[in-house]
């Protein structure tokens, strides 16, 4: 449209006047009318114009509000007003491509509009221009430093690129410029627990449902935040809560089934998984996460039916595929899933992660098979695959253990014991995954006085936070050589755990296999309790972590030497606690317990103070849940076949042997 605009009269402005102090206090109906009337009276007028085109977007008319916003500008090419406004419109629209040009205008005519670079960043962003964005959210800061959009806005462009170091301070400077803005809390937290400062998270969440607890999002933060904190019962109560406000939710009801599940209640976890599944009929990976629960609980049955359901829905589900694998009812029925596996690899475009999965099932069913050469070299691309996802640092692994060494000797003992417990209850069966431990746990939970509480998080989570909660950029292990103080509050929080799993077992074992890396704290807090070292050959070991995806965090067993070189480590810190700490100690050979099942049980139960019970011989008949990647072995008879199992890879396993024998590891030790 072109032409030169009517001046307006004296009369129209007036009504114009009154028209937008009545739209700024929210009569739209009114204000309409006042700028029907100040057109009339100055037609063409372009103010008026475009004011109407606002009414009627956001009266739900927003074709017909651009349409009119579109002759505004034309009409006042210069105003930088009008200009946002249709950029705002056009956004408001879905049109983000089509905002940019006059949003663009608005800041070339005012290069300090604080809302036109929001709107302008906005838009950017849509349009996944995320750096020009940035630049234009920060305009609009510098414009307008105490804009919450903004500030709420770039925080999270940030938090969601990936940078939650960049975005802590706008977020820190957006809670206190709105202190009240509930969506500014729940970002900071994000960033907290981004940042490793799970604990402040904590806080952060918890005041914006102070501000607001129907804020279901709120209710899932805090719990990431106490996961991360350690405290996964006040987790699962979080999850709990945004249940209350979303029922209907599959994923709340999945994520709470992994809190239970962490938290060692397989039979909750089966409960809350089964609802993810109602829930979610068409979702595969709650069906998976049911099967896990129903493995633990030892209901094969169960568990194969939850598993068979995941692959109706996806036949490419790694992981449905490797449990199975782990649990073939006969040598017919590992043939069949063999054809399943191998059918499933060879779809095209499947993910590093699921591509993994299924040659982990591979491996493990031509293994059973008898086809050692070829089950070793899919355990190999398998973990080869899991190489390439997981970044590992030798150097750093073995720095890390030097620092242990270094930094728990005498001098940290002396001055931690004034935060010693005098608890004999605790006792901590310790060694590399893969060694005995469970087999060793679940002989001794067959025990009346003895409960398993099975691989405890407890140190693993709250020792290394101690040190970021010190603030002193210091981590694990140097950054507890001054922190003693921090340990004050951790020996009764542990024992308030046993209390919770244990309940009146006068022994709890805690067989968190690497709790070896942090028996400097724990020897400091439980001088009295008892540890149970369980050792089995080395490559033996080491041949079995390689060939099994073991659950969590193991970035050393991708690589045969770097995983020769882990247990060299290993090996090394448990001859460290071992000159240095006073607590009991028991030594456990995995080879000698099956050899000499009674005699080794024997002595493990006189070593816990107990008296004997027959029934330790039945552990495999023992109805507790298992979790590992131990659970269908430690519920048949104990057998001896795997001792040797390593021998028919030798040949493939000669990278790890000479790493070993390089670090001063001899077979006969």
């Amino acid at each position: 449209m072109s032409g030169r605009p009517t001046a307006p009269g004296l009369g129209a402005e007036q009504v114009l006047g009154s028209a937008e102090a009545l739209h700024h206090a929210g009569d739209l109906r009114r204000a309409e009318h006042l700028y029907r009337e100040a057109l009339r009276l100055a037609p063409r007028h372009p103010r008026a114009l475009g004011m109407l085109g606002v009414i009627g977007c956001q009266s739900g008319n927003p074709e017909a509000g651009v349409a009119l916003l579109r002759e505004a500008c034309e009409l006042a090419p210069e105003d930088a007003e009008l200009a946002n406004n249709l950029g705002r419109a056009l956004l408001a629209t879905g049109d983000a491509r089509a905002a940019l040009a006059p949003l663009e205008t608005a800041v070339r005519l005012r290069p300090d509009f604080a809302e036109a670079h929001l709107n302008l960043g906005n838009a950017l962003l849509a349009e996944q221009q995320g750096a020009a964005a940035e630049r234009h959210y920060r305009q609009a800061l510098r414009a307008r430093p105490a804009y919450v959009e903004a500030q709420n806005n770039l925080g999270k462009l940030l938090l969601d690129g990936g940078r939650a170091a960049d975005a802590l301070p706008v977020l820190q400077a957006l809670t206190k410029i709105a202190p009240d803005h509930a969506q500014g809390h729940l970002l900071h937290a994000r960033a907290l627990l981004a940042c490793a400062r799970a604990e402040e998270g904590v806080v952060a969440a918890r005041r914006a449902l102070t501000l607001d607890d129907r804020l279901v999002a709120g209710w899932e933060l805090l719990a990431a935040c106490q996961q991360a904190s350690g405290d996964l019962a006040a987790s699962a109560e979080s999850l709990a809560q945004a249940l209350v406000h979303a029922p209907g939710s599959a994923p709340l009801n999945d994520r709470l089934g992994l809190v239970h599940f962490s938290l060692g209640d397989s039979a909750a976890a089966a409960r809350a998984f089964a609802r993810a599944v109602e829930l979610a009929p068409e979702a595969p990976v709650p069906a998976v996460h049911l099967g896990m629960a129903q493995a633990a609980l030892g209901d094969r049955a169960a568990a194969r039916a939850a598993y068979e359901r995941a692959l109706m829905l996806d036949s490419t589900q790694g992981e449905a595929l490797r449990a199975l694998a782990e649990m073939p009812d006969a040598e017919q029925a590992a043939d069949a899933l063999l054809e399943r596996v191998a059918a499933a690899l060879a779809t095209a475009g499947l993910p590093g992660r699921t591509r993994g999965d299924l040659l982990f099932a591979r491996g493990r069913l031509l293994d059973q098979r008898g086809d050692y050469a070829a089950a070793f070299a899919a355990f190999a691309e398998a973990n080869a695959l899991r190489r390439a996802a997981v970044p590992y640092d030798r150097a750093a692994q073995a720095a890390f253990v030097a620092a242990v060494i270094e930094t728990f000797g005498e001098d940290f003992l002396r001055r931690a014991a004034p935060h010693a417990q005098a608890s004999e209850r605790p006792v901590f069966v310790i060694g590399m995954p893969r060694a005995g431990t469970s087999l060793v746990e679940q002989v001794l939970a067959s025990h009346p006085a003895v409960h398993g509480a099975g691989e405890l998080t407890f140190f693993p989570e709250r020792v290394p936070a101690l040190t970021r909660r010190a603030g002193q950029g210091a981590t694990f292990p140097r950054g507890m050589g001054r922190r003693t103080d921090a340990l004050a509050a951790l020996g009764p929080a542990y024992l308030d755990l046993l209390a919770a799993r244990g309940g009146s077992a006068a022994r709890v074992i805690d067989k968190m296999p690497y709790n070896f890396l942090y028996l400097g704290v724990i020897g400091a807090l439980f001088p009295h309790a008892r540890v149970i070292h369980v050792r089995r050959h080395a490559v033996a070991t080491c041949h079995s972590i390689f060939t099994r995806d073991l659950a969590g965090s193991h970035p050393y067993s991708y690589d045969l030497e770097s995983l020769g070189e882990a247990w060299l480590g290993y090996a090394r810190l448990m001859n460290h606690w071992r000159e240095r700490l006073s607590m009991p100690w028991c030594e456990v050979r995995y080879e000698a317990l099956v050899a000499d099942l009674e005699g080794e049980a024997r002595r493990m139960v006189g070593f816990l103070d107990l008296p004997w019970d027959p029934a330790c011989l039945r552990f495999h008949q023992s109805p507790r849940a298992v979790a590992t990647a131990s659970q269908w072995q430690v519920r048949r008879p104990l057998y001896g076949e795997a001792r040797e199992h390593w021998r028919y890879c030798a040949t493939q396993l000669e990278p790890l042997i000479a790493t070993l024998r390089a670090g001063g590891w001899r077979e006969d030790a």
